[in-house]
């Protein structure tokens, strides 16, 4: 009997495809039944706007014994029945890591996942170019179930505040290099805070706690050999849905939208602000310039004061006060 042979039946039988999907909802409605589970909703929804709360509750949660076990049984169980059973959960895969969500609301996620050594070692082996150190702009708190004879390096970058500087920014600098043991937990304040794993001898299993509630507004990478600020991005999903709605909008000249691209200019972070503008700009020109030339004037961000300063300069040379005559440090 070969694979082929038992995925055609089960193609061919509506009856088995239906009770995979019952299994399907069944393990997924076992786990999210489980009273520790239900336990850190509750934690989550009283302590909801505080992200060192949040996490607190998320130690709790993997502090109760067999936890994770519990979580992970229906689950095993089900794919012991059934070959073709899948979590209802949202996976996670990268080249070195594979996990499963096994818990997702607004406030806090859980992540279970594991780090082979040899994948690590051969995307290290086959990289391209430099590698970075990553400040993701979250909260976590890790759980090493098996720490895989880890040495990890730790990082610290500046905090972010509404003037960063893209080409002011300041590098990030080492602050630590340790081996990690079983059943250890960090806490990361990804606004400032990051590790690398610099070698790993067997399998990593961890779970990861993750909250946005309090992070920072963009995610940064740093060059791993300069430790030079290289990039960033937003961390805002609904930021980032705005920028490609507005976008959308105007590549499909709506005028009517207008509005929205003004309330986007006054109400976003920084980076969201100009992107908003040079869309409006590109949209509805005469529209923009009184905001363009209050922009250059007033907006609190330098870089951003800077951009509509230039732009005013090279688009509408005979509307732009001495004042506003600066270069844009971008």
């Amino acid at each position: 009997m070969i694979a082929g042979d038992v995925l055609a039946r089960w193609m061919a039988d509506a009856r088995a495809r239906d009770e995979t999907m019952q299994g399907v909802v069944r393990a997924g409605a076992a786990v999210e039944a489980l009273p520790a589970l239900q336990a850190l909703a509750d934690q989550v929804d009283q302590v909801a706007d505080s992200g060192s709360a949040v996490l607190a509750a998320a130690a709790r949660f993997l502090a109760t014994p067999g936890a994770i076990e519990a979580c992970l049984r229906p689950l095993i169980d089900a794919a012991r029945a059934d070959p073709f059973f899948r979590p209802a959960f949202r996976a996670v895969s990268s080249a070195i890591r594979s996990g499963l969500v096994l818990y997702e609301r607004p406030e806090l996620s859980l992540l279970l996942a594991e780090i082979a050594a040899d994948d690590l070692a051969a995307k290290r082996t086959f990289a391209q170019g430099p590698s970075s150190i990553t400040f993701t702009g979250d909260h976590s708190l890790l759980h090493f179930i098996d720490a895989g004879g880890a040495t990890l390096s730790f990082w610290e970058a500046p905090m972010l505040d509404e003037s960063f500087s893209a080409v002011a920014a300041a590098p990030c600098r080492p602050v630590g290099r340790r081996k990690l043991r079983d059943g250890e937990t960090i806490v990361l304040d990804g606004r400032r805070e990051a590790f690398v794993i610099e070698h790993l001898s067997a399998t990593m299993v961890y779970v990861q706690a993750t909250t946005r509630v309090g992070g920072g507004a963009l995610s940064r990478e740093y060059d791993s050999r300069t430790m030079a600020f290289v990039g960033a991005s937003s961390t805002d999903d609904a930021a980032s849905r705005t920028g490609l709605l507005l976008t959308l909008l105007r590549d499909m000249d709506r005028q009517d939208a207008v509005p929205l691209f003004i309330r986007a200019i006054r109400e976003e972070d920084f980076h969201g602000r100009w992107h908003a503008m040079r869309e409006l700009l590109a949209l509805d020109a005469d529209t923009a310039l009184p905001h363009l030339r209050e922009m250059a004037r007033s907006d609190p961000h330098p870089e951003v004061r800077g951009a509509a300063a230039q732009t005013l300069a090279a688009f509408f040379p005979g509307d732009t006060p001495a004042e506003e005559r600066q270069s844009c440090p971008a």
